[in-house]
Formats: structure tokens, sequence, C-alpha cells
């Protein structure tokens, strides 16, 4: 069903029904922006049975700073901004005709499609993944699920706590291992965190002094760190690397190893030996031109872009086909200072070669979160 791009679709928009489809983090940012779009002549609908989570929150909700209700953001609220939301699953997608079926029997004609489905565990990746004790996704339900699990344990007074391993690379690893040792210093106990990454820098676009001191903080706090180093199968509750040592871990946090939603099927779009689809610069379909993928794999990049650059990314991709311009696009564009939230009060925040820490990054982190929070929600 490979469509080829009509040259008329390069200067100008055809049609004015945008669909997105999904609730993952970039479709959060669209909807709430959704009112730029419906100003440049588009009707915005919303496909998705489940609520946005907030990104920014997941760590220190895992950490205990927040609920699971201050991070679930309802779906509806895209109608504070101009936008339309139908709760429901597409179950048949008729690419030619550009048309979604749902699992109620309504069909939706679309002009521009954007598909933001979050990724789930690839049971395969690692043999003996599932021989684990528990093995969660950054997902707000994972990580909810596994730090009720953590302060059971944490809040008797006896009984041994498990050993964790999170295993990927980049900021979103290190904030939930960070913040898997705050939990426990909430409680007053230590809790045993492996961070198991094939990166030699944690935070891989930050300067050296600011991972430097990352390293060392958490090194400090407890963090046990296996740096350059890759998982190759998981056997009687350790970790095997490929070096041949073993990482103790009853419970396993995958931030990599993921594969397409299964809820991408009904496209019927092509994907690689690991189960990606390709994108354009802006996050465009190279299959279907009519197509965004907010996912999709960007080849040839130094660095992953982080989950606000991909957002602005797919904004302004967005934007730009529905006014008809043609600008070039790089996800780089949107580079802006980064934050993590670290579970002990002093974040660090990066740009570049610029960085920053301590409590006052804390504080002008959370006055951002809530604006963001409070800008979605349309201040409800």
């Amino acid at each position: 069903m490979t469509n080829t791009q009509p040259s008329h679709l390069d200067n100008r928009p055809v049609g004015q029904h945008l669909i997105l489809v999904g609730n993952g983090d970039s479709h959060l940012h669209v909807a709430a922006h959704a009112e730029r779009l419906v100003q440049r002549g588009a009707r915005v609908t919303l496909v998705t049975r489940q609520d946005f989570a907030f990104a920014d929150w997941l760590g220190g909700m895992l950490g205990g700073e927040w609920q699971l209700d201050d991070v679930r953001l309802p779906a509806d609220r895209i109608v504070a901004h101009g936008g339309e939301h139908v709760a429901a699953e597409v179950v048949q997608v008729d690419r030619r005709q550009r048309r979604i079926t749902l699992e109620d029997g309504r069909q939706l004609d679309y002009d521009w499609l954007s598909l933001d489905l979050p990724p789930v565990v690839d049971e395969h990746a690692i043999p003996g993944f599932y021989t684990a004790k528990g093995v969660f996704t950054a997902s707000a339900d994972d990580l909810w699920i596994l730090r009720q699990r953590l302060e059971t344990q944490l809040a008797g007074a006896t009984g041994d706590l498990p050993s964790i391993a999170v295993i990927g690379n980049g900021p979103t690893a290190v904030e939930l291992a960070a913040n898997l040792l705050a939990l426990g210093e909430r409680y007053g106990r230590r809790l045993t965190v492996t961070l198991v990454g094939n990166d030699r820098r944690p935070l891989p676009g930050a300067c050296q002094r600011a991972n430097r001191w990352l390293l060392q903080r958490l090194h400090r706090r407890g963090l046990r760190l296996e740096l350059v180093a890759t998982a190759t199968r998981y056997d009687r509750n350790q970790l095997i690397l490929d070096d041949g040592s073993g990482v103790d871990a009853d419970l396993l946090l995958v931030t990599e190893h993921l594969r397409p939603s299964p809820g991408l099927t009904p496209f019927g779009l092509e994907t690689d030996g690991n189960g990606r689809i390709a994108v354009g610069p802006a996050l465009r379909s190279r299959e279907d031109p009519r197509l965004f993928l907010a996912r999709g794999l960007l080849a040839d990049l130094a660095h992953p872009p982080t989950t606000r650059e991909r957002a602005a990314l797919l904004l302004e991709a967005l934007d730009q086909t529905l006014s008809g311009e043609s600008r070039t696009l790089r996800y780089d564009q949107f580079e802006r200072w980064k934050a993590l939230n670290l579970g002990d009060l002093r974040d660090i925040a990066w740009r570049g070669s610029l960085w920053c820490r301590g409590r006052w990054v804390r504080r002008w982190k959370h006055r951002r979160d809530r604006r963001e929070v409070a800008h979605y929600l349309g201040n409800a």
C-alpha cells in the first residue's frame, strides 16, 4: 500500500482534517497547542482511549514526589484548545482512501494523520527476560505498580529488599534510577539499584564536567553503574553482561529493548528488522507522505532527540504542512535547556556545553512543569 507523493503536495496543503492517533508524549504537546493548528484552518481530532501522562513527572512519581493522578492528564482537555476528542481505538485503516475505522464501527476521513502510540517491551530482546520477578517499562501505570510494590516492602520492619536493574541509556534511565534511590531514602532504607547502559556518558548530550558531577553524586548515593555494558541474558535473578559478569536483579526496569505498539499494525507500514519505521527529517513517513510518526526512526543522529525536541519538531512539521510552507526542519532547531529530577532536591540542567545544578534548578524546573500542565488543562 505504498503511496507516492504527488507533486501538488509540495507547496500547499490538500484538505484540513488532522487526526492524532495515540496518547504519546508528542501528541500531548500537539494537543496543548492545537489552537495553533486550528488557526491554520484545520480540524484537529485526537483518537485515544487512554489519557496522557506528563513525562517530566514520571521520575518524581516513582520517587514518591507525585501521585498517579498528578501525572495523568485527561485526553479530552484538547477541547480547551479547539480540538476534538474521540475515546476509541483504531481497528482498520484504508490509507488509499484516507479513512480510519474505529472499534464501534464509526469511520473518520482524514487529510493528515499523526501516530504516537507508546511502545511495549520486546520480550525476545534479552533471553530470560520474563523469568524475573517483575519487568516494568517507563509507562505511568508500570512505574506506579513498581512504586507500590517497593513501598510495601520498604515500609516493612523486616525482610530483604529486592535488587533492581535499570536497563537503558540517556536521561530517562538516569532519572528513574536516581528516583529509585530517592524512594528508598524516603523510608530511611537503601535500595540496591544498578544502571546498565552501553554509553560512556549517562547524559550523552551534556558536557564532560556535567557527566562527571552526575556520576559522582549518584555513586555517593549508592547507585551501581555498569556503563559501556550490554545485557545479554537474564538467568537466576541475575542480569548477565557481555563481559560475563552478573548483576543482581530481582526486578527489571526497561527503558530500551522496546518494539512498536501493536496499535500500529492496522496501518500496514513497513518496518526494519527491529520493527522500527523510518521517517524523514520532519517525522513524515517515507512510505506515505500524509502520515507523521512521532516515534519513527530518525537516521544518522549523533544523539537521539529528547522527548521535548521530538514534540516540538512534530508540532512545527504539522503547522508547516497545514500552512503549505516548506522549510528544512531538524530536531536540533528546538534544543532547549534540559533538566532532570534526581529525587534529592538537587536537580541538574544542561544545554550543550553549559550546565548547572542545585536547589534553584529544582525550583525552576518545578515552575516550568507546572506552567505546562496548567496550560494544557486550560487552568481547570
